[in-house]
């Protein structure tokens, strides 16, 4: 499949590592920068001089203040932004696939796509891997308000198999973030290896015992901890949902994150194609927020 979008290599030159590309810019801009922060400071200085005291403790006394500070940060985000998309436009190109700014999760089934407010799917890039549908992005959400926003940001890897199989929630216990099932979820009763629980916590919908110890046999196990797998995952609506908490920012940590997750795929990927899933009478498959 090739890419729509040109790689922009005449703004930014290749971006193998956003923050050291990021650096370059900064200090090619270093005169702008400097010139600007004291523009700003200057600024701020007349507004305390020339304003009533009230008046700059206030919340529109404040911003006026330090509105050209805001308007500097802005302008690097815009910077740091374009890094980053220039950066998945040409990982696209680097694998023949295609990249796409923004991705629609209306459809998603998954509990991460369930959690907090402001979701924002962005980066996109999407293939195949040995003909199964894939594609690649960043999503975000937050929690909370005010000075108790908390935002958290994933790396998102979805592959869409041809079987049909229950919802299954594989928790990484070492990133202190769960997407845990409602606790009013009715869940099985899974006895694991002790190694295995240690670092993992697994959630299967109730009297689908069986299916899911299928899929979680013990070479999974084994695989998961030779692997030293740091990674949340769900099986869910015919689609592996492999997600960590981390945005990447080098090709090579990029790069190698997705050969481990194509080893686990070229094991599962027999298993799951066959696997056709049997309701059990009026008893729900799928885990629910």
């Amino acid at each position: 499949m090739n890419n729509i979008n040109p790689t922009p290599l005449d703004e930014y030159g290749e971006v193998l590592d956003v923050k050291h590309v990021f650096w370059k810019e900064l200090k090619k801009r270093k005169k702008r920068i400097i010139m600007l922060a004291a523009v700003a400071f200057v600024w701020a200085l007349f507004c305390l001089i020339i304003m009533r005291p009230g008046f700059t403790l206030s919340i529109y006394g404040f911003w006026l203040v330090v509105f050209p500070l805001i308007f500097l940060f802005l302008w690097l985000a815009i910077i740091y932004s374009g890094i980053r998309k220039a950066f998945w436009q040409q990982l696209a190109t680097k694998y023949g696939w295609e990249y796409s700014p923004l991705k629609d999760i209306s459809d998603e089934k998954g509990l991460l796509f369930a959690v907090g407010n402001s979701e924002e799917a962005y980066n996109g890039i999407k293939g195949e891997y040995k003909n199964h549908p894939f594609h690649i992005f960043e999503y975000s959400y937050t929690v909370g308000s005010g000075k108790h926003k908390s935002t958290y940001s994933f790396t998102v890897f979805e592959i869409k198999f041809t079987g049909t199989f229950p919802h299954l929630y594989l928790n990484y216990k070492g990133d202190w973030h769960s997407n845990a099932p409602s606790m009013f979820s009715e869940l099985a009763k899974i006895t694991l290896p002790s190694e295995f629980e240690n670092k993992f916590k697994l959630y299967s919908p109730k009297e689908y015992e069986i299916e899911t110890l299928q899929i979680f046999t013990p070479e999974i196990f084994a695989l998961l901890l030779d692997s030293k797998w740091n990674h949340d995952m769900e099986f869910v609506n015919g689609e592996l949902v492999i997600y960590r908490k981390k945005r990447f920012n080098s090709f090579t940590e990029l790069d190698a994150e997705l050969a481990k997750i194509k080893k686990f795929i070229d094991i599962l990927s027999p298993l799951l194609n066959r696997f056709k899933l049997a309701q059990i009478g009026d008893i729900s498959h799928s885990l629910e927020r």
